[in-house]
């Protein structure tokens, strides 16, 4: 094996979709940089791989990127994986990886698992189509909402937690008056799970229910100019007599229209 740092593929939830090539490069490498080693230990005593594991995520960047580059300079292999899946895929590196291409050392790529293509393949709907990858939403709502209207194409994938699903599919709720959800559960894993939710039915779903992390595949239908059909003397008086987030509720459904162009055009009204 030629010297460098090796970014490795690691199964995203069955330990059995590892590639033989990953499996040969970890066994010989000198070091293994992972997120988690107590996590890390369980796949590399499944195919008896001795390699020493490190800790490494973004925090430890500027305490540890001289002494990663320092041993690569000395002809090392160092291979790089993270918890699950492909690496640097909404997980720890790029910092690390830009700092080494920067001082020429050999970076390689050994594909593999990934939740980002499972996500494509299992939606039904991106497979032949364009689509964003937005990665983990912020937690905080209005930057959520914010993410989504800067990525709002017609398809994205996103990945999320059992702690965060409810509060994403909301935030996607309050951008676009329709569209369709798959929520991927567990996946590879014994209890995969493929769940349909959409804007008809989303407020009824039992998100308490569903566990693990998550990829979501979202279809948002892009909503067309119609502000020359609004009422503008309408919209204007009710939001002058209940407030903006009151007529919003009152008007949202005549004029098919997301709560932040909504905003959008009552402050547009305030300053005519």
């Amino acid at each position: 094996m030629n010297p460098g740092l090796y970014l490795v593929s690691t199964p995203i939830g069955n330990l059995d979709d590892i590639t033989l090539r990953a499996i040969n490069v970890l066994k010989n490498s000198n070091l293994i940089l992972c997120e988690n080693t107590t996590n890390s230990k369980k796949l590399l005593k499944k195919y008896d791989i001795k390699t020493s594991l490190s800790k490494y995520t973004d925090h430890d960047f500027y305490k540890k990127k001289d002494y990663i580059c320092k041993l690569l300079k000395s002809n090392q292999v160092i291979s790089l994986i993270s918890d699950s899946g492909s690496p640097l895929i909404s997980d720890p590196g790029n910092q690390l990886i830009n700092f080494l291409f920067e001082n020429q050392v050999n970076i390689y790529s050994i594909p593999g698992a990934s939740a980002l293509i499972s996500g494509i393949q299992l939606s039904g709907f991106l497979n032949k189509k364009k689509f964003t990858f937005v990665g983990f939403l912020p937690k905080k709502k209005e930057h959520k909402e914010k993410t989504l209207l800067e990525n709002k194409i017609n398809n994205l994938i996103i990945y999320s937690t059992k702690q965060q699903l409810r509060k994403d599919v909301y935030a996607i709720a309050s951008i676009s008056e329709t569209f369709e959800i798959v929520i991927l559960k567990e996946l590879t894993k014994l209890y995969e799970e493929r769940i349909h939710i959409d804007h008809k039915n989303y407020e009824n779903f039992n998100y308490s229910g569903i566990k693990g992390e998550l990829v979501l595949a979202v279809s948002i239908e892009k909503e067309t100019d119609k502000i020359k059909d609004f009422d503008l003397k309408e919209i204007k008086e009710i939001i002058r007599d209940v407030g903006v987030k009151k007529a919003y509720q009152q008007l949202k459904s005549k004029y098919k229209i997301s709560r932040n162009d909504f905003y959008k055009l009552s402050i547009d009204l305030k300053d005519d």
